[in-house]
């Protein structure tokens, strides 16, 4: 971790870090429609993919929890197979550690789980052993494939159509029904969607995201971001990465990475896949898996101070500007995508 040391040397002042964290602390103007789903901060997409919400289940919650863990293991059973319901004590020890992570501070986040990739994602060792995790693991590989299928499901197919051409295509996926999503899926329509009424259908937003993601590939490509850019790559390649073309750069290898290494744990002898993984982190080779880990701290750390010294503060003026004006000529669909996906999806 040398070049992170020089690096947090050469690119930090005082002054300037105190002032860039207080604005970073500030939410923009989508983040107050679209919440943690929307982030215009650094490491926005570990930090918007879990959520940094610190509170304790409800108690119609933990009854919600419970009932659903009830028809899963009942399901199972009619299905022939064994089925241990976790209580709601085992599913906020599971979180517990995401908690503890994102109370940190941004510098200190970065030190201790890069952007949170393939840091928390490999989920909480000091977490109860899953007894239905050591049931599967008893099992056979044909066993196991049906007490997925069971537990899931039909997780394999893929909907395909054929073009005026004769090429086949790959057709948007159909939201499965509830008795082809397997005994989560029946559990979960029955206690979740029975008592939030009827679900929300994300297509109905797909216009808006496709906006919103133009919007972010405009920002990006700001010629007011250039000097930003560039001084950001100088600061890089002193703390020993000098590839980085874009700030999304440091990011993107650490995913690319984390891309190579899941897809080689998937194939199999024929070069297929090898079938549905309930906890893929578990499949991956531990020790490529921890290189990957010691990687994406060592870039994030760099790409922080690098980013809070030359970068962070001229990209959220140009964003805070774009986004005001895009939730001009959006705010009806943004405020609709706000009541009914981020509110009751507890993410506001």
């Amino acid at each position: 971790m040398g070049a992170v040391a020089l690096v947090l040397t050469a690119c930090s002042d005082d002054s300037d870090d105190t002032a860039a964290s207080s604005s970073s602390d500030e939410q923009s103007p989508l983040e107050e429609y679209m919440g943690g789903m929307y982030s215009s901060g650094f490491g926005n997409r570990a930090v918007s993919s879990v959520g940094s919400e610190d509170r304790e289940m409800s108690e119609e919650e933990r009854q919600n929890f419970q009932r659903f863990e009830e028809l899963v293991a009942e399901c199972m059973q009619e299905e022939g197979f064994e089925y241990v319901p976790r209580s709601a004590d085992d599913l906020e020890s599971a979180n517990s550690e995401f908690e503890e992570a994102f109370a940190l501070e941004p510098e200190e986040f970065a030190e201790e789980y890069g952007y949170g990739f393939t840091t928390l994602m490999a989920g909480n060792e000091e977490e109860p052993a899953d007894p239905n995790e050591e049931i599967r693991e008893d099992m056979s590989e044909t066993e196991r494939e049906a007490y997925d299928r069971a537990l899931w499901g039909d997780m394999t197919g893929t909907e395909e159509a054929v073009s005026e051409e004769g090429a086949e295509q790959t057709a948007p996926p159909e939201p499965p029904a509830p008795e082809d999503r397997g005994c989560q899926g029946q559990a979960s329509a029955e206690v979740y969607e029975q008592s939030e009424g009827e679900s929300v259908d994300m297509r109905d937003f797909d216009g808006l995201m496709s906006d919103v993601s133009a919007l972010q590939e405009r920002i990006r490509s700001d010629p007011r971001l250039e000097d930003a850019v560039s001084e950001w790559q100088h600061c890089m390649a002193d703390g020993g990465y000098p590839d980085f073309e874009h700030p999304d750069d440091a990011e993107q290898s650490v995913l690319q990475r984390m891309n190579e290494l899941y897809t080689a744990s998937q194939e199999g002898e024929d070069g297929g896949s090898s079938g549905m993984m309930t906890n893929p982190f578990d499949e991956l080779d531990q020790e490529e898996l921890a290189e990957i880990q010691e990687y994406e701290v060592d870039v994030a750390t760099v790409d922080y101070a690098c980013q809070q010294e030359h970068y962070l503060e001229t990209y959220r003026e140009v964003a805070f500007e774009m986004e005001e004006e895009f939730v001009e000529q959006h705010k009806e669909e943004l405020e609709q995508f706000r009541d009914e996906v981020v509110q009751r999806g507890g993410q506001g």
